[in-house]
């Protein structure tokens, strides 16, 4: 699964939206813009008038006198031509910028707020293509076509005017070209259209390609499967080559084609023009002033010949762009729903009858789980993989929706409380530690946004983590890198421990832990989860047997029921499946 179908929206639809959603504050910028372009069109309206007007005082009216006004006033009207040019594009092209910026913004404010479901069905190549490629495209497509668009319209409105002017027959006899003109745009904007949707999806699987090189980049040199994944870029490089030549091919075939029926239209022209010629009906001046401006006008009939394929492509990507942001999250907050309020000393959880399977057609993950922690005990789950451990987490943060039963705090259905609160009153370390590419201090912080300096740190102290991380370049400042990798996977995990603790929410969901440290680590970093869980609710996935001896009650799953369960010492003389993994899984040798 990738990101969903785009809806096939019409350019009118398209252009409403962008307007109705991105354009109120900047209308002036627009306006502005706009009255740029109209000074240019006018400027360049008057040098086809200018010639006619200058041919007939220097050459048939001798006028000597006038030839310092005439050459002054040409490059007058050029070089407000050029200022109202770079005074419409840059304001147009910033326009563009914004709205652009905008939709990105819009499309990852959507995307991160998915569910979890929805975020793992996308792959993060296929949305970095969707947020920079097709981006690119609608920014393109709006710069051009309301900029250029607009520009070669009232040129082509002006030179028009001029034309029928100068002589209404050979006017309308020119204005034969529009309408094939505009059946050959349509054609041509139907095939980049296409070309387009599917060139922006192969992008979108090369990115994905890329992406998952860069990924696994240890395990390609490992392997030595350079040379395979040379062949999947290429592959992939090549059906998108195909789809973009097909583009190419339609887009260079707009101006030619344009070129055809205009050459038609001209040779008609010379000929008529010829004919009045001869019997009198045209004068020299008024035919300067004509062919003039037909040869101008040449210009915004082939440019808009050109910009209409641009302008396909654009909304095709808005399509696209608008099918990420209108995208609805299944899981949110229901009508009513208030804050988690949790009492001093308060985070009991009870899973209820609880039954989840991730996918309809397969069996489920969980089935009729009953489990009740109290407040402030700490509780470990175990069982093989698979067993449904990790989805019970998932199932407490709404990561999913159960499909049977209730889960609550302190007697308030999760379902009935607020996102926003409920994860605020959880704190979550999980396996594998994720960092971002920030300094330590940062990374940190995020387990609290607005905490203090010396409250950062004295999360790091008590993860164990202060010591390592002042010998670091920069302290606290030091960047870790993509994902953290400046770091060792131990001192990743302490980092995201001490976020966990400058949380300090009363619920503690530990997913492996300490399993990526070394022994001396461990000892320093259980220490400090002591104190951390201490009138805590905990509850820990375990697999090693120093977060399993100490917890108030063990849960063990099995194919997603409650296998058995109870203290350490009771399953143990059981004999049941927790003695048996105790024995082969959980057991670790004592330190020489």
């Amino acid at each position: 699964m990738t990101i969903p179908a785009p809806k096939d929206l019409a350019t009118g639809a398209v252009i409403r939206r962008m307007a109705r959603d991105y354009l109120p504050g900047r209308w002036s910028v627009l306006g502005l813009g706009i009255l740029c372009m109209l000074v240019t069109d006018a400027m360049s309206g008057l040098l086809p008038w200018g010639l006619g007007q200058a041919t007939q005082l220097i050459f048939v009216d001798q006028r000597a006198d006038l030839l310092l006004l005439i050459a002054a006033s040409a490059f007058a009207i050029m070089l407000v031509r050029a200022l109202s040019f770079f005074g419409g594009k840059a304001l147009i092209d910033s326009l563009a910028e914004h709205i652009v910026a905008a939709c990105q913004r819009d499309m990852f404010r959507n995307l991160i707020r998915r569910d979890l479901a929805a975020l793992n069905a996308i792959h993060s190549g296929q949305f970095v293509s969707n947020f920079l490629y097709d981006a690119t495209l609608m920014r393109d497509a709006i710069g051009q076509g309301i900029a250029a668009g607009a520009i070669e319209f009232v040129s082509l409105f002006v030179y028009a005017a001029i034309m029928l002017n100068a002589d209404w027959q050979l006017g309308l006899l020119a204005m034969l070209v529009l309408p094939l003109v505009a059946w050959v745009m349509g054609q041509l904007g139907r095939a980049m259209r296409r070309a387009a949707t599917r060139g922006m999806t192969e992008t979108g699987d090369l990115s994905i390609v890329l992406s998952e090189a860069m990924d696994g980049r240890r395990i390609i040199k490992a392997y030595g499967l350079e040379d395979h994944s040379a062949v999947r870029v290429n592959a992939k490089l090549g059906a998108r080559l195909k789809t973009l030549l097909r583009a190419v091919r339609a887009r260079s075939a707009a101006a030619p084609s344009t070129d055809i029926f205009v050459g038609m239209v001209v040779a008609l022209v010379v000929f008529f023009a010829g004919y009045q010629s001869v019997h009198g009906e045209l004068t020299l001046a008024g035919f300067i002033a004509f062919a003039g401006a037909l040869m101008l006008a040449q210009q915004p009939v082939r440019n808009l010949s050109q910009l209409w394929p641009t302008a396909s492509v654009g909304i095709a990507a808005a399509q696209r762009v608008f099918s990420l942001i209108d995208a609805k999250p299944e899981i949110a907050d229901r009508p009513g729903a208030t804050d988690l309020k949790l009492p001093a000393n308060g985070g009991a959880v009870r899973f209820s009858d609880v039954s989840f399977a991730y996918h309809a057609d397969a069996g489920p993950t969980l089935e009729q789980v009953d489990i009740e922690i109290p407040a402030g005990r700490k509780i470990a789950l175990v069982g093989p993989s698979g067993a449904g451990k990790s989805t019970l987490f998932n199932l407490l943060l709404r990561f999913y929706d159960a499909d049977k039963g209730s889960i609550s705090i302190d007697g308030q259905d999760i379902h009935d409380v607020t996102l926003a609160s409920l994860r605020a009153n959880i704190a979550l370390v999980t396996q594998e530690a994720i960092l971002f590419d920030e300094s330590v201090a940062a990374n940190i912080a995020l387990g609290r946004p607005g905490a203090s300096r010396a409250e950062i740190e004295q999360a790091a102290r008590d993860a164990a983590a202060h010591d390592f991380i002042t010998d670091l370049p920069l302290g606290y400042d030091t960047s870790v890198g993509e994902g953290g990798l400046k770091l060792s996977g131990g001192q990743r995990q302490r980092i995201a421990i001490a976020r966990a603790m400058l949380r300090g929410a009363p619920i503690l969901l530990l997913d492996e832990a300490t399993s990526a440290l070394d022994t001396t680590s461990e000892r320093q970093v259980q220490d400090a989860l002591s104190r951390l869980m201490q009138g805590r609710t905990t509850i820990v996935i375990a697999h090693r047997l120093s977060t399993v001896l100490d917890a108030d009650r063990i849960y063990v799953l099995d194919r997603g029921k409650v296998a058995e369960h109870g203290t350490h010492e009771a399953l143990i003389a059981k004999g049941g499946l927790y003695a048996k993994l105790y024995h082969h899984n959980l057991t670790e040798p004592e330190p020489a």
